[in-house]
């Protein structure tokens, strides 16, 4: 929340998540970044669970107004991305 904000809005150096093609795009290219992070700016969350990753990212594609393909990410796409 101290990066992106509550409010889906961006933070500085941090983007929006609001309709960010990162966000609402393959749900692929969002479990990458969580689980490897992206630069300097954006850690790896690769020690949050499956379960909790699936969540975040989950959460992410429907807030805001977002309205993702994919909505609904389960714990086995996260699962299959850690191999």
């Amino acid at each position: 929340m101290a990066c992106h904000q509550a409010s889906g809005a961006g933070a500085g150096q941090f983007p929006a998540l609001i309709k960010a093609a990162s966000v609402i795009g393959p749900s692929a290219d969002q479990i990458k970044i969580l689980l490897n992070g992206k630069g300097a700016a954006m850690p790896s969350w690769k020690q949050l669970s499956d379960v909790e990753i699936a969540s975040v990212i989950t959460y992410t594609r429907n807030a805001w107004g977002n309205k993702a393909d994919e909505a609904l990410v389960q714990p086995k796409a996260i699962a299959e991305a850690r191999k």
